[in-house]
This record gives C-alpha cells, sequence and structure tokens, in this order.
C-alpha cells in the first residue's frame, strides 16, 4: 500500500496485497469511491473518519482526506473490495465496496508508522474484512525485503469509547502501551454521532470535543515472535 526508499535488498514495489477474500480494487476513479463509500454509509451515524468535514459531498471528502493526509505524512486511503459474497454492489470490481484503509505518520527513518483510518463498511462488519485487510498490511509493513518493507513498528490508535476497534488490534496481536490524553479534536458532521470530551471553556477549539486515544503497537520482535501466526491464524478462519 504504501512504498518506500528502505535499504536493500528492495521490496517489491508494486505488491498484490490480496487474500481469497479481499483485495485492492484494479483501477478506482476516487470519485467514485467517495460516492460508493456514502452510499454504503446511508443511514448509519458513525461512519465518517474522525477528521470527515461537515459536509456529505464526494469531492469535500476527498479533498478532506487528501489534505490529512498530506499534513501527517501519510499514504493515502486506499479501497478495499470483499469478494466471494453476494450480493456484488459494484460488478466491475467483482465484489463490493468492503472499507478504507490507510497508514498515518510513516517515519521512513525511524521505521515506524501507524495504520490509519481503518474503516470497514456495514455491510462487511463482523466478517473477515478487517482482519484480512489488518492483516496484509502487518505483513507488508513488518516481514522483511523482498515481501514486506522490513519496519520495526506498527502502531494502532483508537478511542477508548471505540471497542470494536480495541478489540480488533488485540486480537491481530497489538499491544496495549498506554492512554494518550487530548490527541485529537472531533470535527463536527452533520447527522453523525462523534464520542470525545468537553474542553474548558474558551478555548481555540471553539467548542469542538476532544479525544483521548488508546495507542497498541505490534514491533518487529512480536511479529517475529508469533504475530505472524496470529494473522495468518486470521486469515484460515472461515467467517
Amino acid at each position: 500500500m504504501c512504498r518506500s526508499t528502505t535499504s536493500p535488498p528492495e521490496p517489491n514495489p508494486s505488491p498484490v496485497l490480496s487474500t481469497d477474500k479481499l483485495r485492492p480494487p484494479p483501477i478506482y476513479p476516487s470519485p467514485f469511491i467517495a460516492a460508493a463509500y456514502f452510499d454504503a454509509v446511508r443511514g448509519h451515524r458513525r461512519h465518517v473518519p474522525i477528521h470527515a468535514p461537515p459536509s456529505r459531498k464526494s469531492l469535500d471528502f476527498l479533498r478532506t482526506l487528501r489534505d490529512v493526509t498530506a499534513r501527517q505524512n501519510s499514504c493515502p486511503c486506499s479501497p478495499v473490495i470483499g469478494y466471494n459474497r453476494p450480493p456484488i454492489q459494484h460488478p466491475q470490481w467483482e465484489g463490493s465496496l468492503a472499507g478504507l484503509f490507510g497508514l498515518l505518520y510513516t517515519d521512513k527513518t525511524n521505521l515506524v508508522t501507524e495504520i490509519g483510518p481503518a474503516i470497514v463498511l456495514p455491510a462487511f462488519q463482523r466478517t473477515h474484512v478487517a482482519s484480512h485487510a489488518v492483516g496484509l498490511i502487518l505483513k507488508y509493513l513488518l516481514d522483511i525485503a523482498p515481501s514486506g518493507l522490513g519496519f520495526r513498528k506498527v502502531k494502532w490508535t483508537a478511542s477508548p469509547f471505540n471497542v470494536p476497534s480495541n478489540r480488533l488490534a488485540k486480537r491481530m496481536g497489538f499491544k496495549f502501551e498506554g492512554l494518550i490524553r487530548w490527541t485529537s479534536v472531533v470535527v463536527r458532521a452533520e447527522g453523525y454521532q462523534k464520542d470525545g470530551k468537553e474542553a474548558r471553556a474558551g478555548d481555540a477549539g471553539d467548542g469542538l470535543l476532544g479525544r483521548d486515544s488508546n495507542e497498541l503497537a505490534v514491533c518487529w520482535d512480536d511479529w517475529e515472535g508469533g504475530g505472524r501466526e496470529l494473522v495468518e491464524q486470521a486469515f484460515a478462519r472461515v467467517a
């Protein structure tokens, strides 16, 4: 998902990140992805990323994701397609849009990055999609070249209120490292519920809620000490 200029041997510059149930689309015009995303979350109140704009317009959504990833030394969100699971919503992809995944705060010098956003669409929750997508990213980041990038640490942050996200991270081998307080301002998105806490009156946040974050991580030694096997077991489960 994210290319690197790490030391030789060089990783595969165009990896095929897929399993028997999940893959990226071969080509995806961004406005079409945004439209498909909003169609999939219509009527669901918790599926706008924390930095999403208050507008539901596709172009606004795309511009915000572009701006956020540029500021945070990140890789753009990549859509993932679930297949072998009818009904097929997007025949041109031989599957249905299942989620959006990306990387944040990538530090090539210190070999650290963070998975995010990690969004599974409502129709694919409690299925294989989350574990397969996270597992593929972990394999690419933590495996040694030529199959991976050979990073040393992959982080995961989640609101303490987001029980499914915290549970997924722990199931995929992430270890809890601590609670980081007041990590984000929670942007308003009309019609969508956002969990957060009140800040002091009159601060520069103009009344916006704030968020704490649980920080979890998989480090290279966790990966070599059983983390890779956890991911392979997740791939083997039938869901």
